[in-house]
């Protein structure tokens, strides 16, 4: 009898250990983000085994749809963290309709609508949207002319036997991330709320994961993390174009982030426990998609080389040359410089951000000043006070010494203004920190009115760059596209040699 009852019991046992195994299933999520429209591939330099620093071209759509496919199964999950829009002249000139018809080779299960998808306008957008072949989530926008979301909350899919929950959420910072006007039909709703409501749904849905797909940057994505820890298993995120090599464990939630431009692109592996709706194990990595003929798609790169066709002789042609490398710094002080000569205006602003790209020296195409500054922002001109200047100054040189620097991605570009500051009386709490300011070589005259210029994105986002200095900015539009402002710049100089001043100088640190 004890025989038979020890026979039972290591029966019962191998059939759980079976059941246990039967109920832990595979899943692979592959994800890319903020590709911005790199259809094409791209040279990068590395060094290789010898030291030698080499040139490696990467990325492109062909490249990342071949890595892609490489890695796909019948257990694979793909996702986009958005912004695939902006970034060269073909997504521009179609306004985004090109990188809908490339995304739909993909295959993608979800795609989150990220801040440049409405660099065109919201209706342009609108129009894109209408050929994708996938689903597109933005459950935190609100549209009050549809009066429903822009993109739908969440959407499901079951994979080898797990059932998944996808919540799609866009930059809670969308206002200050676009042109007003691109956005004005939408409100951004509490994220939070919103998370909690698709966290509800797909609960009672009987999913058996839930992956929040974000476009709001990896330091947000941490914050919903410790919010949502127990509910939300994965975070796949995008925007801050951060290369997460080892994915980031917070509070027990994976996040995870493949970079920017198609360089790279994640895979994260899952096993998932159905009995207890848990991931029990994980590894999580990026592959560098390094330009292999033996890897890239042929239809993709047939259908890319077919869009540009049209485009390419006119932008490929040479308007010009540079005698120093294009850097972000010395690029975006020569933008402000041809900016403030085109309009006459004493000085001019412009955001470190509207500079896209780096060029080498050599000649400088069309191609390259849509690359460069691909937005199509207007540049508009208004009047300022010199004490208000100086609040202008005060306030943006302490948001950006926050970060310990006065490079920082969001210190202005100035043009005709030399500023010098003592940051070690900052801690003061007042402006006796600026020491010295200078228009055109002359002191700052407080009392006095000055004309100023800047790209339109700057002249309706001041908050964000100069915080509150007490006057009303009534600005007005010149309709002229920054870029064909550049385009004209650019052929009339034709051999420029750029080099980069520090026009913000701190006494405490520059000798």
């Amino acid at each position: 009898m004890k025989k038979i009852i020890l026979l039972f019991v290591i029966s019962l046992l191998s059939f759980s250990t079976v059941f246990t195994q039967d109920n832990v299933k595979d899943l692979k999520i592959l994800h890319w983000n903020d590709f911005h429209a790199r259809n094409e591939p791209y040279k990068i330099n590395k060094k290789n085994d010898a030291g030698e620093t080499v040139p490696v071209f990467v990325g492109g759509t062909a490249s990342l749809l071949g890595y892609l496919n490489k890695f796909r199964d019948e257990n694979s999950l793909v996702l986009n963290g958005g912004d695939d829009f902006q970034g060269s002249p073909i997504s521009s000139i179609t306004k985004g309709k090109s990188q809908i018809e490339l995304l739909n080779l993909f295959n993608l299960d979800a795609f989150v609508i990220g801040n440049h998808e409405f660099d065109y306008g919201q209706n342009p957008l609108d129009s894109a949207l209408m050929g994708a072949n996938f689903e597109f989530l933005s459950g935190n926008l609100y549209d009050r002319n549809t009066r429903k979301t822009f993109g739908k909350l969440y959407s499901t899919k079951t994979i080898n036997g797990i059932k998944i929950g996808i919540i799609g959420v866009s930059p809670i910072e969308l206002k200050s991330l676009t042109l007003p006007q691109n956005v004005e039909a939408l409100d951004v709703l509490n994220t939070d709320s919103v998370i909690t409501v698709g966290i509800s749904a797909l609960k009672n849905e009987k999913c058996n994961l839930i992956v929040l797909l974000s476009h709001n940057g990896v330091e947000e994505d941490s914050v919903f993390a410790s919010k949502f820890h127990g509910d939300i298993d994965v975070i796949v995120g995008g925007h801050s174009h951060t290369p997460i090599f080892k994915p980031r464990i917070v509070d027990g939630t994976i996040i995870c982030q493949a970079g920017s431009y198609g360089r790279w692109l994640g895979k994260l592996d899952l096993k998932v426990d159905l009995d207890k709706d848990t991931v029990v194990k994980y590894f999580g990595t990026l592959t560098e998609t390094k330009m292999d003929s033996a890897v890239y798609d042929p239809a993709a790169k047939q259908k890319v080389e077919s869009m540009l066709a049209a485009i390419e002789p006119e932008m490929k042609r040479v308007i010009g040359k540079l005698e120093t490398d294009w850097k972000k710094s010395n690029c975006g002080q020569w933008t402000a410089d041809a900016i403030r000569t085109k309009t006459k205006t004493d000085i001019a602003f412009l955001n470190a951000g509207s500079i896209r790209k780096d060029l080498p020296k050599g000649d400088i195409t069309v191609g390259d000043v849509w690359e460069i500054n691909p937005f199509g922002n207007t540049i508009m001109t208004f009047k300022l006070q010199g004490s208000t200047i100086k609040k202008m100054i005060a306030n943006n040189v302490k948001m950006a010494m926050k970060n310990e620097t006065l490079n920082d991605y969001d210190m202005i570009i100035i043009s005709g203004l030399n500023v010098v500051v003592d940051s070690r009386l900052i801690p003061e709490n007042t402006d006796a920190f600026i020491t010295s300011i200078k228009v055109d070589g002359k002191d700052l005259d407080e009392n006095k009115t000055y004309s100023a210029s800047s790209n339109s994105y700057t002249a309706f986002q001041m908050k964000k760059y100069f915080g509150e200095f007490g006057e009303e900015i009534k600005a007005e539009d010149t309709n002229i596209l920054d870029r064909d402002l550049l385009l004209e710049a650019i052929r009339q100089q034709k051999v420029i040699n750029s080099v980069f001043e520090k026009r913000v100088v701190d006494k405490a640190k520059d000798k």
